[in-house]
């Protein structure tokens, strides 16, 4: 069972998002939020050919190479990732073993020549760690108006909501081990 998130910085990154991201996992999943000390971005799992990080490699080194305070934890960066066959990914996840990867990259809208937005950033950047979370902890994609609805496009990530479906709610609290009366 996790009862906190650890939260870490990979590479450089943006302080208020992280914060942002931190206020929403405390809000939605009630889970105690660590920050960490920020870790380098590994660049042995940049594809220069591509200009993006490998998603699956960074994950993967960062379930096995970072040591944190919380068995669940989320890797935040702001580079541009992809994975498998994927042109990119907001984020990636080990299904059921506590270790997500999110980029705020592409969930900025400066990445599309758009003005800045920063309440619509940390909007989006909630949901997907919210998404990243859900799938560590062990729930799958949901079909459902739910933030575990799978987003193609951060135009997809923001008609989501960023909460969880009554369904979705059900799983990850029986995953935490919590029960209501």
């Amino acid at each position: 069972m996790f009862k906190a998130v650890s939260l870490v910085p990979l590479g450089s990154v943006r302080q208020d998002v992280v914060d942002a991201i931190a206020g929403g996992i405390y809000e939605n999943l009630n889970l105690e939020v660590f920050f960490e000390e920020p870790v380098p971005l590994p660049q042995e799992f940049f594809d220069p050919a591509r200009g993006q990080f490998k998603a699956d490699d960074l994950v993967n080194f960062f379930q096995q190479n970072v040591e944190t305070r919380s068995r669940l934890k989320l890797g935040v960066c702001e580079v541009d990732l992809y994975a498998w066959d994927l042109n990119f990914v907001f984020g990636i996840s080990i299904l059921k073993q506590g270790t997500s990867l999110l980029s705020y990259k592409r969930l900025d809208n400066k990445f599309y020549n758009l003005p800045p937005n920063d309440r619509l950033l940390y909007e989006r950047a909630q949901k997907e760690a919210l998404h990243e979370l859900g799938h560590a902890i062990g729930l799958e994609h949901c079909e459902a108006p739910c933030v575990m609805h799978y987003s193609n496009s951060v135009m997809e990530v923001d008609v989501k909501p960023a909460k969880f479906c009554p369904e979705c709610w059900r799983k990850l609290n029986m995953l935490l081990g919590r029960t209501f009366q």
